[in-house]
């Protein structure tokens, strides 16, 4: 499984159509909100499915709220753009709510920069800015593939420009493991 993670593209959509372009074949693309209409315009320019959340320019609606869960295979992924969330001071309470749904990786934006880390049993992933970037240069956004193993998860997050050239230091690779949703708010 492949997919595509963008956020706080601002209106930028031939640097966003650019972007997927340059990593497919993709299974979908999640856009983590800024500005969801660029997500929406999107649909209507590639072949895959585009799932959406609003950011603090958008207004939520039914096709993209303020989070959602996307799973994909059996992974298990919460998106949001997090900035009702406190994601600028810290990213603690995405990593709360990720635990909360039972996720394998939360992916969130607002930021604008590109970050992935491997937390409490999340992979968290912010894919950066195609359009404003922060801390630096290159806009960025990100790839996640997924395999499934007897063991669990192997998921590989690269970096891309928005040309397509890989950004090696903020890549990882990690194993996550299987998650089955009890119910009850709590891993099994």
């Amino acid at each position: 499984m492949n997919l595509c993670l963008v956020s706080d593209t601002h209106q930028q959509r031939m640097t966003l159509l650019r972007a997927v372009q340059a990593v497919q074949p993709v299974d979908a693309v999640l856009h983590a909100g800024d500005e969801v209409k660029d997500a929406l315009w999107l649909r209507d320019h590639i072949r895959c499915p585009v799932y959406a959340v609003a950011g603090n320019w958008d207004s939520p609606g039914a096709d993209h709220p303020l989070d959602r869960i996307v799973e994909w295979d059996g992974l298990r992924l919460y998106l949001t753009h997090g900035h009702r969330l406190g994601v600028k001071e810290n990213p603690a309470e995405v990593v709360r709510r990720a635990k909360l749904h039972q996720v394998h990786v939360a992916v969130f934006g607002h930021t604008h920069m590109a970050t992935v880390q491997h937390t409490e049993g999340i992979l968290l992933i912010n894919p950066g800015s195609l359009s404003l970037p922060r801390g630096r240069r290159e806009r960025t956004f990100a790839c996640l593939s997924a395999r499934l193993h007897q063991a669990g998860w192997e998921a590989q997050v690269r970096f891309y420009t928005p040309e397509g050239h890989l950004v090696p230091e903020l890549c990882l690779a990690v194993a996550l493991p299987h998650r089955h949703v009890d119910g009850g708010g709590a891993f099994s």
